[in-house]
């Protein structure tokens, strides 16, 4: 079992988290955290800067963008380890926001498809039926109530 797969509701009852969310978060940490790192090693790779100057958006830009967006991701992806339901929300808006972004000012657009299907998978396994049911409060207080004392 993962570490981190179990989260308590008060202190009654314990709810398991969906394998799909723990997978799915656990990737985004660890994605986001080497795209931070390998931004931060390659800053000043001459071909790294080349590639980025043909785009439309200049490469200073580039880079404040895909900090930005991995340290959303990697707090969304904590948040969501912790049953906050609306960083689910905010991982999808922005996730949507930066594929639109990338689609106007990427040259080739084939380059983005990887990353927009691998972002519709996660979504479809953070908005499953057992993830709904998971990160619902209802059902958390419900499960919390059927407890005996």
């Amino acid at each position: 079992m993962l570490v981190f797969s179990k989260v308590f509701v008060g202190n009654l009852h314990v709810v398991k988290r969906p394998v799909s969310v723990a997978i799915s978060c656990w990737f985004l940490v660890l994605g986001s955290l080497s795209a931070l790192v390998s931004a931060y090693l390659g800053r000043n790779d001459p071909a790294m800067q080349a590639w980025m100057t043909d785009g439309v958006i200049p490469a200073e830009v580039q880079y404040a963008i895909l900090l930005f967006s991995q340290g959303l991701t990697l707090v969304t992806a904590l948040a969501m380890l912790q049953r906050q339901r609306g960083a689910r929300t905010v991982y999808l808006v922005w996730g949507v926001i930066d594929i639109a972004i990338c689609l106007a000012t990427v040259p080739q657009k084939m380059y983005v498809l990887p990353g927009a299907l691998t972002f519709a998978v996660i979504c479809a396994f953070l908005y499953s039926p057992k993830s709904n049911a998971w990160f619902s409060p209802r059902k958390a207080a419900n499960d919390a109530c059927m407890t005996p004392a």
